[in-house]
């Protein structure tokens, strides 16, 4: 038989087999390959033509992995997903969510822009900005998403641009909260041609730039920086090191992920922050030189951020990647190909971020990065005894959990949450379901396990917990307290009354339906109400009832029922008590028989109490009223038919009563780290007369610029930076846990702008207090989350940069024309502050230089003779009420007119308790007083051999140093902030040292001489001068000083617009992060 290939040619052919077998190795690979179901929802609102460009990327991606549809097809870019879509005719359609969710194993969130007439007509070559026809992410559209996602098994991906606009606000913060990151209000993207004639540049942004700063005049590669209101910063080449941001994984994403180091990625991205930063994947820096970092400073600006953000939580897992990642313009024709995203990555030498980054990432996350389907177990244990169910219960000295079926002691680390925010009364109940969520999740970011309630708070609080305990990996449990009238409790002057008993009774039934998602309450003024649907018993640790009990109302109540001190009731008891205490027995046997009867539940119970009325006798307490009559825990015993626990609970702070500070047993004390301390001497004599749990229930010290009591160790009431506030709250959690408490939880979670203190009530609006921050009263700052006065992006940070005050857009009142020390002056304000700028001309030297501003608030009033340092006196026509002396870190002031000055009026004038002064009630007579707060009125309890001399303190001294919260210099008392070269001033002047009762409606205290320290008028404003001296010479002034003169008529009149609403921005202070740390490492 003849041969039909020679020896030669079959070697040929296979080799030609093997090369073709090879060439076509991945399309065959590929197709050999298994597919797999995957269901996944492109959310994409950003498609003004055809390219599909946002999200084409990912497309091509889910069909390289060979992730098909449910009917195995796979997917396409122009008809898988919803948002705006074209028709057959040459018009559109806008697609929103499906109705049903669940069916999607992965969301996917691309580019939320929007499409523009001008864009979807193709008319928009340059960038202009023209009238939206679609885009946003809607309220419905992120509430279906948080619902779906509460119910498990599903993760979330979500890119540039999900938060800026046209993105409401409200909607910003929900979807933050499902992200867990917070944007920070500024956008970005590398241009690697900023000159004015190029087509890359966005008209929008050029023509924004040129409005605040003047031409626009770059060439060359450049970064170009927008924040939420369309102020931009750009950074061109003379700032920049290399090309766009750089793109880096983090220790954690290089165990996760294949990426190269320093990928430059050059398009849209965000500047976000992780609210926890073990979440964070990737990086972004910006390549900046000297120049370039001066100028992210000057703005607060980062130069690192996250690039990509991981969050799981049992229920579902979100990615937040920080640009626009799937928008690949060059996406290939073909998917069926194995090895053509490898040859892309490695093998070719273009730049591409999406190749080098975005797959190999995503690569990854669809293969491993996927919540599972699981079902989760419940992170609190209940146990049933007699068809009872309970979740804790009570030993000696401890409350105790469920852990894996047995009980264990549980240290409450924990805080109080009021039921206010700014702008509005507690009454108004009007903090959001997304506001509680972010606290809640900080909270429990912070280490802590419990929270505290002291009402009933709206229908928000139970969902926003519920979910949150639904997503958490530890509980975050609850103290949920019932509140007794206390008007009616004082003005009956006897707990036994039927208004009190009654209207208490009733506020319990209600707590107790509330908790267990069984509650539908009216309307009623200054209450919360609605339907609460959320069943939050499992998390409910106890439930504290009453409040600080006023001591006249418990001793009248024992005085007129001395017949009822005896009380056996089905769960509780009396032994030896008083009849308040036996009241206080009856209401806890009327909340567990009420629980247990309709619910067959009981929580473990506490009364609220504190140091007024505890248990303990102080002699040398110098008010009778703060140990006038005590309220015994320990005579309140519960049946063995109660099947929870029994604890007591104090209000414990180091600084008041005054017996804290002079009982020479507790001042005395040695505590846990051999030093003398009277809170922990105090709270040592205190567990030592108790048979039961004692919880510090609150315990803390403001972080305030005023001051109201003295401690002995330094631990008062204000006049601390928030370092300090986080160090002292430390200290004192560690002085509760070292002496044997159950725990404590730190007053409180946030600022209360509504609140009042003694020493200051009577110098503001008490119907106004919601509206402003009223940094000299304490009582507002004892948060762990600070509401900062302005809008996040639009305040002004003291810290010497002038970036922000460009980003206002704020304009000098004063320019000087001459080589004058001072060469612009700036005033601004904001619902906190009256700031002013001074830009001096050269170094300041403060042993040469000092400077003055005259401030007017008030017509017909104030010195009119103005005598400086330097001896020199300046002559004005309108009175001075206010003279800001700026001289250096040791010898700056604001003194106040002594004819304006409220402290004198009030404690010489009318309780003579300080000298009189014989000219203070005469206008225009020379003086100024230093601004003074009262610490102690003068008491004198000869039978006690008790003298307390009258106590004040002078808070018009002003301090120095750096404002800015990202500083590691940050100090949070400072007035006065200097740019580094000392030639920018910075000076912040609390309103209410102005005699500001309420800067939103313009209120100051009138002439009080006539009408009394209630008496308030509208100023037109603040009339500012400014001088500036050298040595004996004035060398600077606004108005000009001729021959000793000033006319005030010439004088600034800065008028401030009034608010109804007041902008305020969230900031965890730094004594969240101390105690963030205090309760991880704490242990009984």
């Amino acid at each position: 038989m003849k041969k039909i290939l020679t020896k030669g040619q079959t070697i040929l052919y296979i080799y030609l087999l093997v090369f073709l077998l090879i060439i076509t190795s991945p399309f065959w690979i590929w197709f050999l390959k298994e597919s797999k179901s995957l269901d996944v929802l492109i959310v994409d609102k950003t498609v003004p033509n055809k390219s599909y460009r946002e999200h084409e990327g990912f497309v091509w991606l889910l069909n390289n992995e060979k992730l098909t549809q449910k009917n195995n097809q796979p997917y396409s870019a122009s008809k898988d997903y919803v948002g705006f879509k074209f028709d057959k005719n040459k018009t559109f359609k806008k697609e929103g969510l499906p109705k049903d969710l669940n069916p999607y194993k992965l969301i996917y969130l691309t580019d939320q822009y929007g499409v523009y007439k001008e864009e979807f007509h193709k008319k928009n070559q340059s960038g202009k900005r023209s009238e939206q026809i679609y885009g946003g992410l809607t309220n419905q559209e992120v509430d279906q998403l948080d619902k779906t996602l509460l119910k498990g098994g599903k993760t979330l991906i979500a890119e540039f641009n999900t938060f800026a606009s046209p993105t409401s606000e409200e909607v910003k913060e929900k979807v933050s909260n499902l992200l867990n990151i917070t944007w920070s209000g500024w956008i970005g993207r590398y241009f690697s041609d900023l000159d004015l004639g190029g087509a890359e540049v966005p008209v929008w942004v050029k023509e924004n730039y040129e409005k605040d700063n003047g031409k626009w005049d770059f060439s060359g590669k450049g970064i170009v920086l927008v924040d939420r209101n369309d102020f931009i910063v750009v950074l061109d080449s003379k700032d920049l090191k290399n090309s766009g941001a750089v793109f880096n994984l983090t220790k954690k994403g290089n165990k996760l992920y294949e990426v190269d180091r320093n990928i430059p990625y050059q398009y849209w991205f965000d500047i976000i922050e992780a609210r926890n930063s073990d979440e964070v994947l990737a990086n972004y820096n910006l390549p900046v030189k000297a120049s370039g970092q001066e100028k992210l400073d000057r703005y607060g600006l980062p130069n690192q951020f996250p690039a990509i953000v991981y969050h799981q939580n049992r229920k579902y897992s979100s990615y937040y990647f920080a640009g626009d990642y799937a928008d690949e313009p060059e996406v290939p024709a073909i998917y069926q190909s194995e090895f053509i995203s490898f040859w892309k990555k490695n093998i070719t030498t273009l730049p591409s971020f999406y190749w080098k980054a975005y797959v190999p990432v995503m690569k990854q996350i669809l293969k491993t990065g996927l919540q599972p389907q699981i079902e989760q177990k419940e992170i609190v244990e209940t146990k049933k005894e007699n068809g009872v169910t309970t979740n804790g219960k009570t030993t000696k000295k401890y409350i105790q959990v469920l852990k894996d079926g047995k009980w264990e002691d549980l240290l409450i680390k924990g805080v109080n949450i009021g039921i206010a925010k700014p702008g509005y009364f507690p009454g108004e109940t009007a903090i959001s379901k997304t506001e509680y969520l972010r606290w809640f999740q900080a909270i429990g970011e912070m280490n802590a396990n419990t929270i505290r309630i002291y009402t009933l708070h709206p229908p928000e609080f139970y969902q926003a917990f519920y979910e949150y305990n639904k997503t958490a990996k530890k509980p975050l449990y609850l103290l949920h307290g019932a509140w007794v009238n206390e008007e009616k409790l004082v003005s009956s002057q006897d707990a036994f009354s039927s208004e009190t008993t009654e209207d208490f009774q009733k506020e319990i039934k209600k707590i107790i339906d509330v908790i267990h998602g069984n509650a539908t309450i009216p309307e009623e003024k200054g209450h919360a109400s609605g339907t609460y649907s959320y069943d939050i018993s499992p998390y409910v640790l106890g439930i504290i009832a009453g409040i600080e009990w006023d001591p006249e109302a418990v001793l009248h109540t024992d005085e007129k029922n001395q017949d009822k001190a005896s009380y056996a009731g089905t769960y509780f008891k009396t032994n030896d008590a008083t009849p308040f205490e036996s009241w206080l027995a009856r209401m806890l046997d009327f909340t567990t028989t009420y629980e247990t009867d309709k619910y067959k539940w009981q929580h473990s119970l506490s009364f609220t109490n504190w140091v007024t009325t505890d248990l303990l006798d102080h002699p040398a307490e110098p008010l009778e009223s703060e140990d006038l009559v005590s309220v015994n825990p320990n005579h309140i015993e519960k049946t063995d038919r109660f099947l929870a626990g029994l604890f007591a609970s104090y209000h414990v702070y180091p600084y008041y009563p005054d017996a804290l500070n002079s009982d020479q047993k507790y001042m005395n004390y040695i505590d846990y780290q051999g030093k003398k301390n009277n809170y922990a001497g105090y709270l040592h004599e205190l567990i030592q007369a108790h048979h039961l749990p004692v919880l510090v229930a609150e315990f803390g010290v403001p972080a305030s610029r005023g001051l109201t009591h003295k401690n002995v160790h330094g631990m008062d009431q204000g006049f601390h930076s928030e370092k300090e506030q986080g160090q002292i709250n430390k200290h004192l959690y560690e002085s509760i846990v070292s002496e044997g408490y159950a725990g404590g939880l730190v007053f409180s979670w946030q600022d209360e702008w509504f609140k009042r203190t003694w020493n200051t009530m009577e110098y503001d609006d008490a119907n106004r207090r919601p509206y402003w921050s009223n940094l000299q009263t304490n009582e507002q700052h004892f948060g762990l989350l600070s509401f900062d006065p302005g809008k996040l992006g639009k305040s002004i940070i003291m810290d010497g940069n002038t970036g922000d005050w460009e980003q206002n857009g704020v304009k000098p009142i004063y320019t000087s024309e001459k080589k004058g020390l001072i060469s612009n002056v700036f005033v601004h304000s904001d619902e906190g502050y009256l700031y002013v700028r001074l830009d001096y001309s050269r170094n300041i030297d403060w042993n040469m230089n000092t400077s003055y501003l005259l401030l007017d608030t008030i017509a017909d009033q104030g010195q009119q003779n103005i005598q400086m340092k330097n001896k020199q006196t300046v002559q004005t026509n309108n009175g001075v009420d206010f003279i800001v002396s700026l001289a250096g870190e040791k010898d700056s002031n604001i003194m106040i007119d002594s004819n304006y000055d409220t402290f004198y009026y009030q404690y010489g004038h009318l309780l003579h308790m300080i000298p009189e002064e014989s000219n203070a009630n005469q206008k225009n007579n020379g003086v100024f007083n230093p601004i003074r707060l009262a610490l102690n009125k003068k008491l004198d309890v000869p039978d006690k051999g008790i003298h307390i001399k009258f106590q004040d303190y002078v808070t018009g001294k002003l301090l120095f140093g750096n404002g800015n919260p990202l500083s590691s210099k940050y100090k949070s008392l400072i007035d006065v902030s200097m740019s580094k070269d000392k030639k920018v001033l910075e000076l912040r002047i609390p309103w209410q040292l102005l005699n500001v009762k309420d800067p939103s409606q313009r209120l100051i205290m009138s002439d009080f001489w006539r009408n009394g320290i209630e008496g308030e008028q509208k100023t037109d404003g603040v009339k500012i001068a400014v001088l500036a001296t050298e040595k004996d010479q004035t060398i600077a002034s606004f108005p000009e000083v001729v021959n000793g003169q000033m006319n005030g008529a010439d004088s600034y009149l800065f008028q401030w617009k009034e608010w109804e609403q007041p902008n305020y921005h969230e900031r965890l202070k730094a004594s969240y992060y101390i105690m963030k740390e205090a309760y991880k490492s704490s242990k009984k």
